[in-house]
């Protein structure tokens, strides 16, 4: 059966709005190694065209439920929805693992954000998670009532309405919903006053070294996952545009593409350039992870370089220190670095 060629609708997907995203997913992944005080900047950046691309389809459906066609609307729930298929392979990595925290990537990031913006997050996922079981349910069928194709991408090319597409679609995002009731459920019981289940689980004692060495392990994992994801959302993209031979949606000739464009590249490079010829302020706060705060390792840690203790042994604040003009960025120092001097006297005298 023949493809379902179209004029594409540039105001959704053209180019400039999906090099846009791609930017600012991928500069948001390695900002947290490079620049991490840019990291909630280009979160919110990101989740401020995920809201508009949202609103912007819920009035088109609203509007005329046919005024995009499926494929056009598959494209666009990918763009929205993929900083957030990260989930997917974290979550199958903690079931394999029996959900130990120990080994959970994500227990460990790079930049810790705000609870309001996790949360405004939260609330975004779950309503486009509610409009992609619309999708799927209700406007996917619809094109077995066509006399042409529309394509989709499962690790290769597939019907949009094929079955493999739908249960495995459906399968997907039911399993991102169940991580959604998890991590709601973990609020409530947070909200409520009692404590995580799983910091429940035996302590473990380790070495510094050792730790610092797990932190590392567990964070370059993360960074994997997303850039895997990252990628294969961006090539599902572009297969799904190619295959379906839409028109007008790959060029940068008007003010609705050069702005979202020129916003992702700038955003990337601001990125570099924050990382090259500016030092990072916050790299050794709160923007790094300290292992103290985790109820899941032994308190009986030494000291760490650029920690002081206050009168009456209460809690601790670090301290970045400073090597070369540029904060250690490592969540814990590097043991070949001297320590100085003012940091060796006993403040609990």
């Amino acid at each position: 059966m023949a493809v379902c060629k179209f004029e594409g609708n540039s105001d959704m997907y053209g180019l400039g709005i999906r090099l846009g995203y791609y930017f600012q997913w991928y500069g948001a992944i390695f900002a947290a190694w490079l620049a991490p005080s840019e990291v909630r900047g280009l979160r919110f950046t990101i989740d401020a065209f995920v809201s508009a691309s949202f609103l912007a389809l819920i009035i088109l459906t609203a509007g005329d439920i046919k005024s995009l066609e499926p494929a056009e609307t598959y494209i666009v729930l990918l763009l929205m929805f993929g900083a957030y298929l990260a989930l997917i392979p974290i979550y199958i990595w903690r079931i394999l693992t029996a959900c130990d925290p120990y080994w959970d990537p994500s227990r460990y990031p790079l930049v810790r954000y705000s609870a309001l913006s996790a949360n405004l997050s939260f609330i975004l996922l779950i309503g486009v998670l509610v409009y992609q079981y619309w999708f799927w349910f209700n406007r996917v069928p619809d094109l077995n009532q066509y006399n042409c194709q529309q394509y989709g991408f499962v690790l290769g090319q597939v019907r949009l309405n094929s079955k493999a597409s739908v249960v495995l679609n459906a399968l997907m995002y039911f399993m991102i919903g169940l991580i959604c009731l998890y991590l709601l459920l973990l609020k409530v019981r947070a909200i409520a006053g009692r404590p995580d289940p799983m910091e429940r689980r035996k302590k473990r004692k380790m070495s510094r070294r050792h730790l610092a060495t797990h932190i590392e392990l567990l964070r370059n994992m993360d960074t994997w996952f997303k850039i895997v994801v990252a990628l294969a959302v961006t090539v599902a993209t572009e297969l799904t545009i190619s295959w379906n031979e839409i028109k007008g949606v790959n060029n940068l000739s008007s003010a609705g593409q050069t702005i979202p464009f020129i916003i992702g590249l700038f955003a990337l490079i601001r990125i570099f350039y924050v990382y090259l010829f500016k030092s990072d302020e916050n790299s050794g706060s709160e923007y790094s992870y300290y292992a103290d705060s985790d109820p899941l390792l032994d308190r009986d840690l030494p000291p760490r370089m650029g920690e002081v203790r206050h009168r009456g042994g209460g809690p601790t604040r670090p301290m970045a220190a400073r090597v070369g003009g540029r904060g250690i960025r490592h969540p814990l120092p590097d043991s070949r670095l001297p320590r100085p001097a003012y940091l060796t006297r006993d403040l609990h005298r």
